[in-house]
């Protein structure tokens, strides 16, 4: 191998590591953290059965979602009512969680 050949190669593998090390880093977005939740399983099933029985699942689904205010409102609002009633311990009870430690975030 002739020096020219050497060094050719040697400059062709040092610019193909810098490159390569470059575009490692080239992503400009942070990768997400999963922090472990609170809320158990049994309460995002009985949350979601809420969700569904309030009609707010139907209305944010709907072709009119930014249009039928007073549909929506009326939905948040059973939604609220029975999320905080004693019907969303039952729930979660019914999915097999314990109702006495019921977390309070989602609400």
């Amino acid at each position: 191998m002739s020096t020219k050949n050497f060094i050719a190669s040697a400059l062709f593998a040092s610019v193909a590591l810098v490159s390569g090390a470059a575009m490692a880093n080239d992503n400009p977005h942070t990768q997400p953290v999963n922090t472990p939740s609170q809320v158990t399983r049994a309460e995002v099933l009985a949350d979601l059965q809420i969700y569904r029985e309030s009609g707010l699942a139907a209305v944010e689904q709907s072709e009119t979602y930014g249009y039928d205010v007073q549909r929506r409102t009326e939905a948040k609002a059973k939604y609220a009512q029975l999320r905080n009633s004693p019907y969303y311990a039952t729930l979660v009870k019914r999915f097999g969680g314990d109702a006495n430690k019921i977390a309070v975030a989602g609400r």
